[in-house]
């Protein structure tokens, strides 16, 4: 993927943006082309010398005065496809930092976007979808963010739709980006398609591997995030087989959840706590599950996260359960299903019906 000569310092785990600010009302385009152009401007000094890079990017094909024209007319365009100079522009300097931080973290299931109630984050993607930033591949994001929408609502085929979308832009997309799409289409197809599913989970595991010493000196946190959520995919299945696949393969199951390091970022760690109690608690294990269990509420609470935290909490309501502290765990369940609710949440809030 192209993008600006000035790229972000990336190392050390940026601080999480908040939500878009908006001027006009929901339908507010957040970053429309004027913006863009302004901000390459503020990077380069000048539209002189901006246009000025891009004839030169371009070999000189057209003369300087002939780009700065260009130049200012994408910057009139608004939200209207940008044509020929916003193509050529895209592809000279990508997007800004900022905008590329912002869009991607409404887009990684591991960032707190997605703490958001349902009909908020769908309101902050939506003005997002369009010129400049729909016309180069950083839209992953945006139908990334959507997808995992589609499946809190409980709507897989919304999902798989997002997702044929997403594909179409892969090959041009960051490695972060390419991971992550290939993790959520294991997660869609794992039930309706399943070798689907496991190729896009081999295709997740190549990617990390092959991209894995830029990723852990530019993004370590996305790395350690984006590996326990592999990890997480890859042993579910093994605790909880489709019915027709086999047996439990519970100590397998527990191998690669303790391969996920003890001292990563938070998100990390709760997946990390959460898989291993719950492998802990199929295995009978149950003093183990619950030292687990409280692990990974305290992960989940050191991240900031109500999403972990309701998921935290589900795994401690079970742990006791199954020491007949049935009050406690009633208690416990309820938490996580009230926080369910807070995020209008349908998929979370159905995973903890009382058992």
């Amino acid at each position: 993927m192209t993008r600006s000569d000035k790229k972000p310092d990336r190392s050390s785990p940026p601080v999480e943006p908040g939500p878009p600010a908006h001027t006009e009302g929901p339908s507010a385009a957040p970053f429309d082309w004027r913006d863009y152009v302004d901000a390459l401007i503020a990077e380069r000094g000048s539209l002189a010398a901006l246009a000025a890079h891009l004839c030169e990017r371009r070999n000189h094909a057209e003369d300087q005065g002939s780009v700065e024209r260009g130049l200012r007319r994408l910057r009139e365009r608004g939200s209207r496809p940008g044509g020929v100079w916003g193509d050529r522009a895209l592809r000279c300097f990508g997007l800004p930092g900022a905008v590329s931080d912002r869009v991607r973290w409404m887009g990684q299931y591991h960032t707190r976007f997605t703490d958001l109630p349902v009909p908020l984050a769908q309101e902050l993607l939506r003005p997002w979808d369009r010129p400049p930033l729909s016309e180069g591949p950083e839209r992953v994001w945006i139908l990334l963010g959507q997808t995992s929408l589609a499946l809190r609502r409980r709507d897989p085929e919304g999902a798989a739709a997002l997702l044929e979308q997403a594909a179409l832009l892969d090959a041009r997309c960051e490695p972060t980006a390419r991971v992550e799409l290939a993790l959520v289409e294991a997660f869609v197809y794992a039930r309706r398609h399943p070798v689907r599913a496991g190729e896009a989970l081999e295709r997740a595991s190549a990617l990390l591997d092959e991209h894995r010493e830029a990723l852990e000196r530019d993004a370590p946190e996305d790395y350690a995030c984006l590996f326990a959520r592999l990890i997480d995919q890859r042993a579910y299945p093994l605790n909880k087989p489709p019915k027709g696949h086999g047996r439990p393969v519970h100590h397998v199951a527990l191998v690669l959840y303790q391969s996920i390091p003890e001292d990563g970022p938070p998100f990390a760690r709760c997946r990390r706590h959460n898989g291993m109690g719950w492998t802990h608690l199929h295995l009978g294990e149950g003093e183990a599950a619950r030292r687990h269990a409280l692990a990974s509420v305290r992960a989940a609470g050191d991240s900031g996260s109500l999403r972990m935290r309701a998921m935290a909490l589900n795994l401690l309501a079970a742990t006791l359960e199954a020491r007949h502290q049935h009050g406690d765990a009633r208690q416990a369940r309820a938490r996580a299903q009230a926080i369910a609710a807070r995020l209008e949440d349908e998929a979370l809030r159905l995973r903890f019906r009382s058992r």
